[in-house]
C-alpha cells in the first residue's frame, strides 16, 4: 500500500510541476514528500523565508543594538573566512547606513588566532573603545573572553552558528544551534536575519548577494531559508545588479558576463578568492572589496585576491603532496583517522589540504601546524562520520575545539598529539563500521541515454542551487562498449552520448581502454546545461564507474602482461613503514590471468576488485587484474603477485617499494588468438614508428598511439601496446631518459621475445 501511495504522490508532483518522473522521484527521495513541500522547494521565494524572530535571542539582540546605535559605539567582531567576512560586511554596512557609530575588527590568523581570543579582544578594545560588542560567525565558545568584555564595561551580543559547548557565554546569544528545530544558517545568514529584525526585509535584501556567497561557501545545507537565500542571491549575481566588488571578482575569475552565476561559480571562483587573503595575509582586503565604493580600489583588491589565490593553490598543492609523503610512514591499516603534523605548513591552507586528503583516503583528516608552542589543527571529515563528535570524544587531550559535522578546528599541546590520535581512532573504530571507509557508488537515479535531452536539463535546473543538503544529482547509466577519445594532449577524455550530450572524464586517460571495452559497467555522472553560440547542449561530468563484469578483454589482459616485461626507465625508492594488513586494509593481490583472478575472488569475497587501475590511494584490500604501469602501490604493506610474473615486473616492484612482496609462480595461460601479432604486423608497426615517431618526445604510450593513428595506423590500442612492448623488448625501439623515442639500427631476432613466447605458448584452459 505504501508503494502505491508513494507512486501516486510522485505522479501527482510530476503532473503538478511538469517534471519528468525521474526528477519527481528525486525530490521525494530528498524529503519533499508532499505536494506543498515540493512546491515550496521548487519556488523558493523571499516571502517564504522564516521570521527572524524564530531565532532565540533575536529580540534582545535587536533592542541592545538599537540602544547602542543611539548613544554608544558598536564593534562588529568577525572572522577571517568568507563567511565571517560576509557577516561583518552585512552588519557593519547596515549599522552605518542607519546612523550607528560602528567599527569592524577582523582578526588575523597568525597574530590573533581563530575567533574571539583574549588578545584580539584587548587589541580591538584599545583601538575602538566600544560600548557594545557584536560577534559574527564566532563567540559561542568564548566564555572567558565575554567575561573579560564585561570587565571592560562592554555589553555583548554573540551571533554565531557553530556547535555550542555545554556552558554558554554570559551574553545575549543568537545561534540556531542553541535551540531545537531551528534551521541551520551560516554566520552571514545569522547576520542577515539580524538585519531583517533591525531594519526590515526590503532593506535586508540589499545584502542577499553577500549572504548567498557566504551560505554556499560555508557548506551549510541549501534547504529551507538557505535555499531561498542562495537562489535569490544567485539571481542577483546573474543579473549583474550587485555590489561592484563581486562583479569584479567574478570577472577576474574568468566568469563570462551575461552568463548565469551558479552555485559552482561561487564555490570555485568567488569563495576561494575571498578566502585567500584571510589565509595568507589579512582578510581586511576581502572585507574592503565587499564594502568599498571606490571602483579603482576594488579593481586593485580583486587583482590582489586573485594573485593570493594562485599562491594559496601552490601552497595547498605543496601541503597535499607532503601529506601524501608523510602517509607512507603512517599506519593506514589500523588508523581510521589521519592525523599529521608539520611545522613547515602554512596554517591558512591546511584546511583545504585536509579536505583533499580526507577525500582521497576516505578517512577523517586532521592537519596540524605549530603556532605559539601550540598545535593548531584543521579537520575535515567524510560522509557519515561526525568530526565534531570525534573531537568531543578526545576533549581530555584538547585545549579547545569547535566546528561542524564535516569541518572543525582544534588546539592541543604538542605532547598530546599521540594521545589525541589514539583516543580519536578508538572512538571512530567503536562508533563506525569499516563500511564508512570503503568506496561507495551513491547515485540518485538511473538514466537511459535517450533521457538526456535539453528539456530534461531545463527541468533539472529547477532543482538548483546545488550544494550541501541538496547535492547536484548523480545519475547512473549502464554501458558496454563506449567511444571515449582523448581531448587534445590532455589526460582528459570525452564521449559523445547522443546528439546533444557529451560525457567528459577529467584525468581519466588511464581508464580509457576499460571504458571503451565491452565489459559491462555502471558509469556515474552529473548533468549540466551549457549554451554556446545560441546552441544548448548537455555537459555530463564523469564521477566514477563500477565494473560489473570485472574481467577485461583478452587483448587488454595480454597487453598489460606484455607491458610488465619492460623495466621502468627510472625508479624512485618508496620507503613504507610496515603496518601489516587487517580485514579491510593493507593487502594487494595482483593477477595477470582471468583464471587466477576468479580463484582469488572466490577465496577472498570481501576484497575489492579492480581492473587495470587501483581504486584511489586508500590501500583497500584489493584483487587487481591486468595492472596498469602507472599504478602507485606505495601505501600497501603486503603485495602478492600471481601467474609467474615477468622478472622485470617483480624486480621493479622490489626496487621501488619496501612492502612485503611475495611471488606465486603458478603457470599462466593466455588466449593467443586475441592479439593477432606476427612478423608482418610487427614490421608494419615498426615502419610507422620509424616514419612518424622517431626522435620525437612523448609523454606516454597514448601519445605515441595517437600520433601513429592520425597517420593511418589502424590496429586497436591493446594490439598496438603489445606490439610496441615486443619491439621495445628486443631493442629496436625505446624511450630514452628524456622521453624521446629512439629507433635502433640493426636486425633483431623475434625469437628472443619472451612476450611472444608467453602469448603463443599456452591456450586458454
Amino acid at each position: 500500500m505504501e508503494d502505491r501511495t508513494q507512486k501516486m504522490l510522485i505522479a501527482g508532483i510530476a503532473a503538478q510541476t511538469g517534471l519528468p518522473q525521474i526528477l519527481a522521484e528525486l525530490i521525494v527521495a530528498r524529503g519533499y514528500d508532499t505536494a506543498e513541500k515540493a512546491a515550496a522547494f521548487l519556488d523558493p521565494k523571499p516571502e517564504r523565508m522564516s521570521s527572524p524572530y524564530t531565532l532565540n535571542g533575536m529580540r534582545e539582540a535587536a533592542e541592545l543594538i538599537r540602544k547602542h546605535s543611539e548613544c554608544g559605539k558598536i564593534l562588529v567582531f568577525g572572522d577571517y573566512d568568507c563567511d565571517g567576512i560576509g557577516a561583518s560586511a552585512i552588519l557593519s554596512i547596515a549599522l552605518r547606513d542607519h546612523g550607528a557609530d560602528a567599527e569592524v575588527f577582523i582578526p588575523t590568523r597568525t597574530e590573533d588566532g581563530y575567533g574571539l581570543s583574549e588578545y584580539a579582544l584587548r587589541r580591538a578594545y584599545e583601538k575602538y573603545k566600544p560600548t557594545l560588542l557584536v560577534t559574527v560567525d564566532c563567540g559561542i565558545g568564548s566564555i572567558k573572553e565575554i567575561e573579560i568584555a564585561h570587565e571592560l564595561g562592554i555589553e555583548t551580543v554573540v551571533t554565531d552558528h557553530h556547535e555550542p559547548m555545554a556552558v554558554l557565554p554570559d551574553s545575549v546569544i543568537v545561534n540556531p544551534k542553541t535551540q531545537s528545530g531551528a534551521e541551520e544558517l551560516c554566520g552571514a545568514g545569522v547576520a542577515f536575519m539580524l538585519t531583517r529584525a533591525l531594519y526590515g526585509d526590503e532593506y535586508a535584501m540589499r545584502f542577499i548577494d553577500i549572504c548567498a556567497v557566504s551560505t554556499i561557501a560555508d557548506l551549510v545545507p541549501l534547504t529551507g531559508d538557505n535555499r531561498i537565500i542562495a537562489t535569490c542571491g544567485l539571481k542577483a549575481l546573474s543579473s549583474g545588479k550587485v555590489r561592484y566588488g563581486l562583479q569584479a571578482l567574478l570577472e577576474i575569475a574568468g566568469h563570462k558576463r551575461g552568463y548565469p552565476v551558479k552555485s559552482g561559480d561561487v564555490a570555485f571562483k568567488l569563495a576561494p578568492r575571498l578566502n585567500a587573503s584571510g589565509r595568507l595575509s589579512t582578510a581586511e582586503k576581502s572585507y574592503r572589496l565587499l564594502t568599498s565604493l571606490d571602483r579603482s580600489e576594488v579593481d586593485r583588491l580583486a587583482a590582489e585576491l586573485d594573485r593570493e589565490n594562485k599562491e594559496r593553490q601552490d601552497l595547498c598543492n605543496k601541503t597535499i603532496n607532503e601529506a601524501r609523503q608523510m602517509l607512507l610512514e603512517y599506519d593506514l591499516t589500523h588508523n581510521r583517522i589521519i592525523v599529521l603534523h608539520n611545522d613547515g605548513w602554512e596554517g591558512g591552507v591546511v584546511g583545504i589540504a585536509a579536505a583533499k586528503i580526507a577525500e582521497e583516503f576516505s578517512r577523517p583528516t586532521v592537519l596540524f601546524v605549530t603556532q605559539n608552542d601550540v598545535l593548531k589543527g584543521s579537520c575535515r571529515s567524510i560522509k557519515g562520520v561526525n568530526i565534531y563528535e570525534v573531537l568531543a570524544s578526545a576533549k581530555e587531550a584538547v585545549i579547545q575545539f569547535g566546528g561542524h559535522t564535516m569541518a572543525a578546528g582544534l588546539s592541543i599541546k604538542p605532547d598530546e598529539l599521540e594521545r589525541f590520535t589514539a583516543i580519536a581512532n578508538a572512538y571512530i573504530k567503536a562508533t563506525y563500521s569499516d563500511e564508512y571507509f570503503l568506496p561507495s557508488y551513491d547515485f540518485d537515479s538511473e538514466l537511459a541515454v535517450s533521457d538526456l535531452t535539453t528539456d530534461f536539463a531545463d527541468k533539472l535546473e529547477l532543482l538548483e542551487p546545488f550544494g550541501m543538503g541538496n547535492p547536484r544529482p548523480v545519475f547512473k547509466t549502464e554501458f558496454r562498449r563506449m567511444l571515449f577519445e582523448r581531448i587534445k594532449t590532455h589526460a582528459h577524455i570525452k564521449s559523445k552520448l547522443n546528439s546533444v550530450s557529451e560525457l567528459i572524464a577529467f584525468n581519466e586517460l588511464g581508464n580509457k581502454e576499460i571504458l571503451n571495452s565491452p565489459m559491462l559497467k555502471e558509469v556515474f555522472y552529473t548533468v549540466d546545461k551549457e549554451e554556446f553560440r545560441g546552441r544548448e547542449t548537455l555537459r555530463c561530468v564523469y564521477r566514477g564507474m563500477r565494473v560489473v563484469e570485472a574481467v577485461p578483454p583478452d587483448a587488454e589482459i595480454i597487453a598489460r602482461a606484455a607491458a610488465a616485461f619492460i623495466p621502468k626507465r627510472e625508479l624512485s625508492r618508496v620507503t613504507r613503514t610496515y603496518c601489516g594488513y587487517d580485514e579491510t586494509f593493507g593487502r594487494l593481490l595482483i593477477a595477470f590471468t582471468p583464471a587466477t583472478f576468479a580463484a582469488l575472488r572466490r577465496e577472498y569475497p570481501a576484497y575489492l576488485t579492480a581492473t587495470g587501475q587501483l581504486i584511489g590511494s586508500n590501500p583497500y584490500n584489493t584483487i587487481l587484474i591486468a595492472p596498469a604501469r602507472d599504478n602507485f602501490y606505495g601505501y600497501y604493506s603486503v603485495i602478492e603477485v600471481f601467474d609467474t610474473p615477468p622478472e622485470a615486473f617483480v624486480s621493479d616492484l622490489k626496487a621501488e617499494y619496501s612492502a612485503e612482496i611475495t611471488v606465486h609462480n603458478n603457470p599462466p595461460s593466455y588466449a593467443s588468438e586475441a592479439v593477432p601479432l606476427n612478423r608482418d604486423k610487427l614490421l608494419a608497426l615498426f615502419s610507422f614508428v620509424k616514419a612518424y615517431a622517431k626522435d620525437r618526445q612523448f609523454n606516454n604510450l597514448y601519445d605515441v598511439y595517437y600520433t601513429l593513428s592520425v597517420k593511418g595506423y589502424s590496429a586497436p590500442f591493446a594490439v598496438f601496446e603489445t606490439g610496441y612492448c615486443v619491439l621495445t623488448e628486443i631493442g629496436v625501439i625505446g624511450l630514452d631518459k628524456g622521453c624521446v623515442l629512439r629507433v635502433n639500427p640493426g636486425k633483431k631476432d623475434l625469437a628472443e621475445s619472451k612476450i611472444l613466447k608467453l602469448i603463443n605458448g599456452g591456450k586458454r584452459q
